[in-house]
């Protein structure tokens, strides 16, 4: 799906628009004019269907130069290792959890504990070649495209957001951080933190968002920082913002 004269949505669960396999996040392709950078991956289940959607654009899973992993949750990083196999592309991940990524370590990832139910019995997280972690504030250039990192722990245990300038909008992707409306996704996790997720909120909140390209659900390309000041509002009350509807 053709967004913005650079921007392309490749994967789609049954959470979003339903394109692919129905347990994949959004995945967001740009095209950067010197190869391409996929905000997520996946879980790496059906990908000839993600594969057919790249190339129905004119692109190949070769063509990617970066993947930038907002958090390490299985629909959203498993299937990055075996993008990193076909095209030797750089992997970026939280600072924090990047190794878990980099170890296919379950436990840390809570994979381990949602077989059978989220995932196949049979699910496994693939170990990848390497992953490079990301610092809070640090920039990401591939190209013509530079995107700069905020770390903001709360849905786990340090999710990732990017921002940038693409096609004339200032775009978020905000991977499970924020949804529409000012939805968010708080889980039974080990790593889940109520304080610092309001707290990045706010910080987020100052951005001066266009467009915002959340995980899971729609995404809106005017007046997207309605998505994260709903979500910030509803925190100030000192009660917390709507689940995201899909899980309620």
């Amino acid at each position: 799906m053709k967004i913005t004269d650079h921007i392309y949505l490749v994967a789609s669960g049954k959470w979003g628009f339903g394109i692919t396999n129905e347990i994949d996040c959004n995945v967001f392709l740009i095209d950067t004019g010197d190869g391409c950078v996929l905000i997520d991956s996946g879980t790496g289940m059906e990908p000839e269907r993600m594969d057919a959607v790249i190339e129905s654009h004119g692109f190949s899973v070769k063509d990617i130069k970066a993947v930038i992993l907002t958090h390490y949750h299985g629909d959203h990083a498993c299937g990055a290792a075996r993008i990193q196999k076909l095209s030797g592309c750089e992997i970026y991940a939280p600072e924090l959890e990047a190794e878990a990524i980099e170890t296919g370590d379950e436990r840390a990832t809570s994979v381990a504990g949602a077989k059978g139910g989220l995932y196949p019995s049979d699910f496994s997280y693939p170990k990848a070649d390497h992953v490079a972690g990301v610092r809070d504030g640090e920039i990401i250039t591939v190209g013509n495209l530079a995107l700069k990192a905020y770390l903001c722990p709360g849905h786990s245990l340090q999710d990732m957001v990017v921002f940038g300038q693409i096609d004339g909008k200032n775009c978020l992707f905000s991977g499970d951080f924020v949804f529409a409306h000012g939805q968010v996704l708080i889980q039974s996790l080990y790593d889940v933190t109520l304080f610092p997720y309001a707290e990045a909120m706010r910080r987020i909140a100052k951005l001066p968002v266009e467009a915002i390209f959340p995980g899971h659900g729609v995404f809106c390309l005017e007046n997207g920082i309605s998505f994260v000041q709903a979500a910030v509002d509803k925190f100030n009350t000192g009660l917390l913002p709507q689940q995201l509807y899909y899980f309620t």
